[in-house]
């Protein structure tokens, strides 16, 4: 029998056994012991999801081999080739060999060191579920007086086994990934897409261990280069240092046996935080750990968009199981709230020490009013230039509904016709606008109007977002967008993921307004933008939109597709005027009105309210005439 359990004599040679059922004849059984090249295609499901699976488990068997150097070398994203050299201890030819044995490993030897993991890898599963489902060449040289061996695999079978001349280390090639299962290749993304994971993997290694070299590259040209670094920030500087980070600071708290500590890069206020986390490590994604960062990023403010958070979590080996699923990125806490607590600890002191101290001034209340529901306010039908409004109530507040019976109280008036009023309290003046009289700006951030049922507060970013917004949505619909050509086009450089996009999102850019081009393999030109963006506004929602659409997980084809309503929401978030930015008459009532005639004129694309109703009862009984 060899180690591993690719032959069984016994399950080929013995037939299957007869069982006897009391009152049946003789039966054969149907459960059966699946072949070997069965049973590895099985675990390479749950090993192999992805090209950066592959780069992943291979990283990590050179970090586990004492690679002071680790170089990646991908093709097409990953699906044609993924190459992983490393000068590690390598390998003899007999270890070469029974690496691809299923559950054979040099890192555990007992069931009791599952208990006290040190290394990244220990299942033994890595190897030969790559192999399952690839073309797989694996060279190694553990001394060069010795020499090395080259082992060449096809889909889970050992083709040939030769000695080869080689340095010390470890070089191992995968071609085709799912070349022999098509259900599981079809699943794969863009070469983009995938390279981003890919990416994502390196970057993760190279944090988690900056005294060793990492290189990536990707059809010839460097993405990745690492030298060796004496601290974790400095390595987070090396890997983003084409993005410009300028700031980056270190957080750390301990306590219970635990330390959380890393490095937060402020953002530029919008977008997802980037997290990366690190448990002795292992680079993992653990819901609890995203929970606690997450938490801490939202109650900072938005000023924390598109943080890129490096988290290192240090803990006892018995404190954490790895051992949860095969591909090992999934972890368990044996004291999961200290973790949270912990980590929120950590995070929470680097922002408030950014933020400052802010002053807390007391006032005496009069104590919380009751709670109450206030009445939907029905709008007046409005005359508009193409008629007069007909039917029911012009809009339909989605939060300030009417109290049952009160749906009546007021009939609908048309322009010109009395409206009926509450028939006590101070009376509303006439309404010139589809939300009631304007008043005027408050704070040159904020309209003001009144109608029958009280002060009306409207948000003129918001407003003018979701205006914009609903324009943009027509443009990619088919209405003409305008646009204006740039006298000196702009430029942006982006990363070989963001690049291989743009050609997929050239034509909705364009719908939009914005026509774009690649200007060289990590360059994209701006030639022309809408009237309403301006240039630097431009510039972070294309990078923002590429971003997007190399982490989308959906079918290539349709990745402009579903980008749609996000563009449309970045491009009116950056469009729309700002607060402290003063409105003339003439500008609040045409904002106003454009309001009036979108879908949902009370949420903005994000979902936060455009409207603030502050009702003539709430204000009375808050003064104390009620």
């Amino acid at each position: 029998m060899r180690l591993g359990g690719s032959s069984l004599p016994l399950a080929s040679s013995v037939p299957p056994p007869l069982i006897a059922y009391p009152g049946y004849p003789f039966l054969m059984t149907r459960v059966k012991v699946l072949p070997d090249h069965v049973i590895n295609r099985i675990a390479a499901g749950e090993v192999v999801e992805r090209p950066a699976s592959v780069v992943k488990e291979l990283v990590e068997n050179a970090v586990d081999a004492g690679a002071t150097r680790v170089d990646v070398e991908l093709s097409v994203g990953g699906r044609s080739l993924v190459r992983v050299a490393d000068d590690g201890c390598g390998m003899d030819h007999d270890d070469a060999v029974l690496a691809l044995e299923r559950h054979a490993t040099s890192k555990l030897e007992t069931a009791e060191d599952l208990d006290h993991i040190s290394t990244l890898g220990f299942r033994g599963e890595a190897l030969p579920s790559i192999a399952a489902v690839s073309r797989l060449r694996l060279s190694s040289c553990a001394d060069p007086a010795e020499g090395g061996v080259e082992v060449t695999v096809e889909g889970g079978r050992i083709l040939g086994v030769e000695g080869q001349a080689r340095g010390r280390g470890t070089t191992v090639e995968v071609r085709d990934l799912f070349f022999n299962t098509p259900a599981r290749r079809k699943f794969l993304h863009a070469p983009e897409t995938e390279l981003r994971h890919a990416q994502d993997a390196v970057v993760a290694m190279a944090l988690a261990r900056p005294e060793i070299t990492f290189m990536l590259s990707h059809g010839g040209r460097t993405l990745i280069e690492a030298p060796p670094a004496t601290s974790l920030d400095q390595r987070l500087r090396d890997l983003l240092r084409r993005r410009g980070l300028d700031t980056v600071h270190r957080f750390e708290a301990e306590g219970g046996g635990l330390r959380a500590w890393g490095l937060l890069a402020p953002g530029k206020g919008s977008g997802r935080p980037q997290l990366t986390l690190l448990v002795n490590g292992r680079w993992v994604r653990d819901r609890l750990l995203v929970g606690a960062v997450n938490r801490v990023l939202r109650a900072a403010g938005s000023g924390f968009g598109g943080s890129r958070v490096v988290l290192l979590l240090t803990a006892p080996p018995d404190a954490v199981d790895v051992n949860v699923h095969p591909a090992k990125t999934e972890v368990r806490f044996a004291r999961s709230g200290a973790v949270f607590s912990l980590v929120e600890r950590a995070l929470r002191g680097v922002i408030t020490t950014g933020q400052g101290q802010v002053e807390v001034r007391h006032f005496d209340s009069l104590g919380p009013s009751p709670s109450t529901q206030a009445a939907e306010p029905q709008a007046i039908a409005w005359s508009t230039p193409a008629g007069p409004a007909t039917g029911p109530s012009l809009f339909s507040h989605p939060v300030y509904q009417p109290m049952d019976g009160e749906a009546k109280a007021f009939d609908e008036p048309r322009l010109g016709q009395a409206v009926a009023r509450p028939t006590g309290g101070a009376k509303p003046g006439a309404s010139d606008t589809p939300f009631g009289r304007l008043m005027g700006q408050y704070r040159r951030s904020f309209i003001l109007l009144e109608d029958q049922h009280g002060l009306v507060i409207v948000d003129q970013h918001v407003a003018h977002e979701r205006v914009l917004y609903d324009q943009i949505l027509r443009r990619l619909d088919g209405e003409k967008a305008p646009s204006q050509r740039l006298l000196t086009p702009l430029l942006l450089e982006i990363d070989e993921a963001q690049a291989a996009a743009v050609p997929r999102l050239a034509d909705v850019l364009n719908m939009v307004g914005l026509e774009t081009d690649l200007f060289g393999p990590e360059t994209v030109r701006i030639s022309a933008l809408p009237p309403d963006l301006d240039p630097e506004e431009a510039r972070k929602v294309v990078e923002e939109i590429l971003e997007r659409a190399t982490e989308l997980d959906g079918v290539p084809e349709r990745v402009a597709e579903i980008l749609r309503e996000e563009l449309a929401a970045s491009m009116s978030c950056r469009g729309a005027i700002k607060i402290n930015h003063g409105l003339n008459e003439t500008e609040q009532r045409a904002l106003l009105d454009d309001l009036a005639h979108t879908d949902n004129p009370y949420r903005c694309p994000h979902g936060r309210p455009i409207i603030l109703r502050l009702s003539q009862e709430e204000m009375e009984r808050r003064l104390g005439r009620r």
